[in-house]
């Protein structure tokens, strides 16, 4: 008979803080309680963890500082070039850190999904890294067949979203307008740090504020920069979408398109039979 677990234990076996644990438990459906009896508490099958802890580290990519750079170089050549960058399904238009930062985590994702597909399939995929006078909304360009690579025969769009999030959410025009709509959606995770800027230039940093008076206050908190990780959750069709107006603790100023990340494929075999479509 499989060990149980109690909360506590289980969020100490997955290594994931609180609030990450509550929204992939409660709001992502990634895995799931022992039935309840009214307001018990909450226990857990301890072989069911074991089993997606196995399977979130076989869909976590390493991403180096090479992959960080390309991306920063992409964004800034984007940046410079008079791209505005809003949320799509709204006016709101991003204050440049914020920009640089989803556009480096959002090329990041695109880069894990290439390096998963080469490492599960054996598949090398190409990427749409060039500065275009349109923005070209999918992400997969070309797929290697034959020795050659081909363009892919349906439309895939690559989302991030940080790595606590519970759905994939897409804006009504990324969903509606035939320009940008996809046929598939592959969410992805990226644990990039927010000090991202801070920890690559961590050395002109700290030449610069050495001498200030409050340097011996955080000199040793200031990290160089790591490896970082990106978990490729899964996939789903445009089809599969939830159209909604708000998710748990969330709620939106305008229509959504959304999908529990627990319930997107993300099998071996759902891979496979995605990748016989290219």
């Amino acid at each position: 008979m499989s060990e149980t677990l109690t909360k506590k234990q289980a969020i100490e076996y997955l290594r994931l803080d609180g609030k990450t644990f509550d929204n992939y438990f409660k709001n992502a459906e990634e895995f799931h309680c022992l039935k309840r009896r009214g307001r018990s508490r909450y226990l857990f099958n301890k072989e069911e963890l074991k089993n997606w802890k196995a399977d979130y580290q076989r869909r976590t990519i390493i991403l180096t500082i090479k992959d960080y750079i390309l991306c920063l170089d992409f964004m800034l050549a984007m940046h410079f070039r008079g791209y505005v960058s809003v949320d799509w399904g709204t006016a709101r238009q991003r204050e440049f850190g914020q920009r640089l930062t989803n556009w480096i985590k959002g090329q990041l994702a695109e880069i894990a999904v290439k390096k998963y597909l080469k490492k599960e399939f054996n598949l090398d995929v190409e990427l749409d890294f060039q500065i275009r006078d349109k923005i070209v909304p999918q992400d997969i360009i070309g797929v290697k067949k034959h020795g050659r690579m081909i363009p892919p025969k349906i439309k895939i769009s690559i989302k991030s979203t940080k790595p606590r999030n519970a759905y994939l959410v897409l804006g009504e025009n990324e969903v509606k307008r035939t320009q940008r709509k996809s046929d598939v959606y592959v969410l992805c995770r990226p644990n990039m740090p927010d000090d991202h800027l801070l920890r690559l230039t961590k050395d002109r940093i700290i030449k610069l504020v050495k001498k200030q008076p409050h340097y011996n206050d955080y000199k040793d908190k200031i990290l160089g920069f790591e490896n970082m990780t990106c978990e490729i959750a899964g996939f789903c069709s445009i089809k599969e979408l939830e159209r909604v107006r708000s998710i748990p603790g969330q709620k939106f100023d305008g229509i959504r398109y959304v999908k529990k990340s627990g319930h997107l494929h993300r099998q071996k075999k759902d891979w496979e039979a995605l990748l016989r479509r290219l």
